[in-house]
């Protein structure tokens, strides 16, 4: 049986009379707040994705027939031999990391509680009942039954926050012993790139006897997750550790001992030799790794067979994650493909449809179903918005998901220029809902010749999606994104989707006419700042990132000024990225892009990115008061394979071209030369005497300029402000629905200078946008008073005291080859200053 539920009229007035409701029943995601270190990429490497919408964390039952797995947030068993997938443990929670007792009687998982913590509980297979094995506040991952059933061991954030690995005594169903720590808390001295000063310790496998572990710490180690150690099991065991496997691992290996205890299979992309995650095993007293597979694509979470003569694995060449089983001698691969699934509780299928004006088109979805869980359809990756804190994914058109009897809540959201549509449907055991759901364009930009981009879009990053250039596209278009800026970048030593770029400096052949693809590049250095390189004719700027501690490249030179001329030789646009968040950077570190002062003087970025809702305005308002003409962008850095990333095009830069028209170059132009504003959701329309961003108005002394703006938002609204010279001059705010507003005014400015508008919202007024609160800004229109340059002493005296601080961390760097290194970047920092001891020569007075 079809039910249908069309959106007629009456329907659209009682949807979104229903909307605040509607909205506030999406269930929002926790952050995992008793976990203190570990940040996004141990969530998104290490945790098990809640949920998957496909098989993830094999298990293999005792028999050698069936696998426990994770999936659509419940636990499974696959028959093998059929595809069979029938639902082991379901609830409220999200299921994963499934581990079988060695005589099948007992499966021990994790259940997370969207984000507020992780538990363990134990599933009685015979009797089909579970219960918890802890109720805390805690993270646990990784459980795994010692060979005889009479232990477990795993992971946990207890006591303090970080990951250690602990035993504990079970029978029958419950611990009959305290907890004992086999790691303990340690302080490595001093913050490491991306893992904190802190040491992790996870993923225990044992050895037969039972008497020893393998188990993963970056003890001791500068970069990555670090090396594979061989711990007895006891009580603070790691003090006798013993090295098996030194590699820069980054959470991935999930080493599982063999039957004999002679060796491991494990995950690895051998630090840069693969840039995908490829099967080694090795032997457990250390040794070479021998490679299993040889893949384009990632091989994770290997578990032996309890015969030992395969390899159950998660595979993702054909995008989402998929059980296969690798032959262990002989080399045959099994697709072990889902053919049906057995649901425990009722279910019904939910068929949607969205569409606008132009009939069905793809768009992103939030959805929570009667269990108060997110569901995604099999084809899709789910994922979390985290700076939204709600479950998503994304579409082309329409879909089909399996969910629990009752309502459904569900929102079908597209860009900035839509009105998000909001529904309530009723699903029933056994019959399929039709929904059409219709989205309407409140306003269309590229109409009036504005076209948008986020700046910064990752496509493979590590994650558990094999993502591809098409997957990308179709993510852009149900975003309603116009040009679509993918990033090749490092990930420590991989150089991840370098295979993408092509040469000549224009648009990527899968360019539509109205969706052109553009492959740049992101230079990374951790001291200097990321970078994004879009444009370049001849090739990728080498190597990707400068000041990586205990390797060949941990110098500060070259700098970025050097790699910026490099890659402008070639071409190429340039901005400093993820910059500056909140508060004056001067009175830190200097934030995100510390040679941003640098290289605003010599003329080598023409951009800085704004990548969150922040106001770290300082340097920004700095460079503007001295009349340089750096474009403010928008760009999420979201990592799209990830399954925890800011949403594709989050943050978005907006172009006026000079034509009118979508053009790579055309785009790529007119941001360089101000025609832009940056958002993370609301519309600005801003004009000075008809000038608009990155114009000029020339008038004399005495004369007014007329602003005049327009904003308009899908969502409410706070207020907008006028700025001239980096002070608030007019205010206004949002009143109504508090979706839009008109402001015009006449001014006199006695001096030269520059106008631009921000607005902003409220937290937990940001539906539909995955961000803390909204935020727009434009770039300034530019008014000079009887032809004199806009020039500060203030301003300059701000940006010299900037490249002071810089050249002084930069001297505690303990990484420089040579004076001479020194010399050269030394060089174009006093090369900077002189340009703004010029300006402040040139100022009229201090600001």
């Amino acid at each position: 049986m079809l039910r249908r539920l069309r959106r007629t009229l009456n329907v659209v007035l009682a949807v979104f009379a229903l909307s605040p409701l509607l909205v506030g029943a999406q269930e929002q995601f926790g952050g995992y707040p008793g976990a203190r270190m570990g940040g996004a990429y141990m969530q998104n490497f290490y945790l098990p994705p809640a949920p998957s919408s496909s098989p993830w964390y094999p298990s293999w039952h005792p028999d050698g027939e069936h696998i426990a797995i994770a999936m659509q947030g419940s636990i499974w068993s696959v028959e093998i031999a059929t595809g069979l997938a029938v639902e082991l443990v379901s609830g409220g929670k999200y299921y994963s990391s499934p581990n079988y007792s060695p005589d099948g009687s007992w499966l021990v998982y994790t259940a997370d509680d969207h984000g507020r913590s992780i538990q363990l509980e134990v599933l009685n297979v015979a009797t089909g009942e579970t219960s918890a094995l802890t109720e805390d506040a805690q993270v646990y991952a990784d459980p795994k039954f010692s060979r005889d059933g009479a232990r477990i061991a795993y992971v946990s954030t207890a006591p303090a926050g970080f990951f250690n690995v602990y035993l504990r005594a079970f029978d029958q169903g419950n611990w009959t012993g305290d907890a004992v720590a086999v790691t303990q808390d340690n302080d490595f001295g001093r913050d490491r790139l991306y893992f904190g000063s802190q040491d992790i310790h996870i993923t225990p496998a044992w050895f037969p006897e039972g008497e020893q572990l393998l188990l993963i710490s970056n003890r001791d180690v500068p970069l990555g997750s670090g090396n594979v150690f061989r711990v007895p099991a006891r009580a603070n065991g790691f003090a006798d550790r013993e090295p098996v496997l030194i590699e820069q691992t980054l959470y991935r290996a999930q080493p599982d001992v063999s039957i004999d205890g002679r060796r491991f299979v494990f995950s690895s992309t051998r630090a840069a030799a693969d840039q995908f995650n490829n099967l080694y095993v090795q032997p457990t007293l250390g040794g070479e790794p021998y490679k299993l597979t040889f893949f384009e694509h990632d091989a994770f979470h290997p578990r032996w067979s309890p015969d030992g003569e395969w390899i159950a694995y998660i595979d993702n060449r054909a995008g989402l994650p998929q059980l296969k089983l690798l032959e262990t001698y002989g080399g045959r691969i099994v697709d072990v493909a889902i053919t049906a699934r057995r649901w425990k509780n009722p279910m019904g299928t939910l068929r949607v449809t969205t569409v606008d004006a132009d009939g069905p088109t793809g768009s992103r979805i939030h959805l929570t179903a009667s269990d108060g869980k997110f569901y995604a359809p099999t084809t899709e990756y789910a994922r979390i918005a985290p700076r939204l804190g709600q479950w998503a994914f994304h579409h082309a058109g329409s879909f089909e998901v399996e969910l629990p009897v009752g309502d459904v809540q569900i929102a079908a959201v597209k860009g900035f220029e839509h009105e998000p549509a909001l529904a309530t449907a009723e699903i029933i055991a056994g019959e399929t809902t039709e929904l059409t759901l219709e989205l309407d364009e409140v306003v269309d930009m590229a109409e009036k010749g504005w076209f948008n981009a986020s700046t910064h879009v990752h496509m493979n990053y590590g994650g558990n999606l094999h993502n591809t250039l098409e997957n990308l596209m179709m993510m852009s278009e149900a975003e309603d994104q116009d040009l679509v800026l993918e990033q090749i970048a490092n990930k420590d030593n991989r150089i991840l989707d370098h295979q993408f770029f092509v040469p000549g400096g224009g648009p990527h052949p899968l360019s539509q006419p109205d969706r052109i693809l553009v492959v740049g590049q992101e230079y990374r250095p951790p001291f200097y700042g990321h970078v994004f390189m879009y444009g370049m004719r001849d090739h990728l700027i080498s190597p990707f990132t400068t000041g990586y501690e205990g390797t060949a490249i941990e110098s500060l030179y070259p700098s970025n000024t050097d790699m910026f001329r490099k890659a402008k030789a070639q071409g190429a646009w340039t901005g400093y990225v993820h910059s500056f968040y909140n508060g004056d950077p001067l009175q830190g570190n200097l934030g995100g892009a510390k040679g941003f002062m640098v290289d605003a003087a010599l003329a080598t970025t023409d951009a800085v990115e704004w990548s969150t809702s922040q106001d770290g305005y300082p340097p920004l308002y700095a460079v503007w008061n001295n009349g340089l003409h750096i474009t403010v962008v928008g760009g999420e850095d979201s990592i799209s394979n990830l399954q925890q990333t800011p949403l594709v095009a989050s943050v978005r830069t907006y172009v006026k071209t000079a034509d009118g028209e979508l053009s790579m170059r055309g785009w790529f132009e007119a941001m360089a030369n101000g025609h832009a504003f940056m958002t993370t959701g609301p519309l600005i329309e801003f004009e000075v005497d008809g000038r608009i961003s990155g114009e000029q108005v020339d008038i004399s002394a005495g004369s007014e300029v007329r602003v005049r703006f327009t904003v308009t938002s899908i969502a409410p609204l706070e207020r907008a402000e006028l700025v001239y010279n980096g002070e608030v001059v007019a205010t206004a705010d949002f009143t109504g629905d508090r979706k839009s507003l008109d402001f015009q005014r006449s001014f006199r400015p006695e001096r030269s200078g520059w106008y631009h508008v921000r607005v902003v919202g409220a937290r937990g007024q940001q539906f539909p946008f995955d961000i803390g609160y909204a935020m727009a800004l434009t770039n300034p229109v530019w008014v000079l008073v009887d032809g004199a340059p806009v020039r500060s002493a203030e301003a300059a005296d701000y940006s010299i005291a900037w490249i002071d601080k810089l050249e002084q961390l930069a001297e505690q760097w303990t990484g420089w080859r040579s004076q001479t290194e020194k010399d050269h970047v030394y060089g174009q920092f006093e090369e900077a200053r002189e340009v703004y001891r010029a300006f402040k020569a040139e100022a009229v007075g201090g600001r």
